[in-house]
C-alpha cells in the first residue's frame, strides 16, 4: 500500500465503503491465503479516497464536508462480479464492481472536493483488492479462484479511517446517506 509522506501535524485519512459480512470475512481471508499480509490489517473495501495526509487539526472541517457529501446522495446497489488487474501499471488484482460504478464515482467525486480536494495517483476506478504485491502465479491464481465470486448488496452510507504508519486501518466516523429516494 501506497502511503504518501507526511508532514508535521498530518496524519493519513481515507474514505471506504465497508463491505458487509459474510463478504468481508471470505475476501480479507482469502487474501491473507494468497500471501498479501495486508489482509491482516486492511479488511477488504470499496475505496472512495485512499489515504492521504490532512492537518490533523482540520479532522473537524473534513467531517463536515463528508456529513454534507452523504446528505445529498441516497443509498444505491452494489454488485462485485468479475475479475481483473491493473497490470503491468501496479500489481493488484480485483474484483469488480459489476453494479454501482456510477454512484461510488459520483461520490468519490463529491468526496474530492472542498477539504479533500487533492490529485490522485491513479484515476478512479472503483474495486475490491483481492492482492496486491504478490507474484504473478499468485496474482493469476486469485483472479482464477474469484471468477465466479458475487455479492451484492444495499450501500447506506461510507467510512472515514484513520490510517497508521503500518497501514492500518481504523474508522472515525460513518457517515450514512440521507437524499430522498
Amino acid at each position: 500500500m501506497f502511503l504518501p509522506q507526511l508532514s508535521p501535524g498530518q496524519e493519513w485519512f481515507g474514505v471506504v465503503i465497508a463491505i458487509p459480512e459474510p463478504w468481508v470475512t471470505e475476501l480479507t481471508e482469502l487474501r491473507l491465503r494468497l500471501g498479501d499480509l495486508q489482509g491482516s490489517i486492511v479488511p477488504a473495501h470499496i475505496t472512495l479516497l485512499p489515504p492521504i495526509p490532512v492537518p490533523a487539526d482540520g479532522r473537524e472541517h473534513i467531517i463536515r464536508h463528508l456529513r454534507s457529501v452523504a446528505k445529498a446522495h441516497r443509498p444505491f446497489r452494489i454488485t462485485l462480479r468479475g475479475t481483473d488487474s491493473f497490470r503491468p501499471v501496479s500489481q493488484v488484482a480485483f474484483i469488480n464492481v459489476a453494479e454501482g460504478a456510477d454512484s461510488c464515482t459520483a461520490l468519490e467525486e463529491d468526496i474530492r472536493s472542498g477539504p479533500l480536494n487533492i490529485d490522485l495517483r491513479f484515476p478512479y476506478h472503483p474495486h475490491v483488492t483481492l492482492a496486491q504485491d504478490i507474484p504473478d502465479p499468485a496474482m493469476d491464481f486469485a483472479m482464477d479462484i474469484t471468477d465466479q465470486f458475487e455479492a451484492s448488496w444495499m450501500v447506506p452510507g461510507f467510512r472515514l479511517d484513520r490510517v497508521d504508519a503500518n497501514g492500518m486501518y481504523s474508522s472515525m466516523a460513518i457517515f450514512d446517506f440521507e437524499a430522498a429516494s
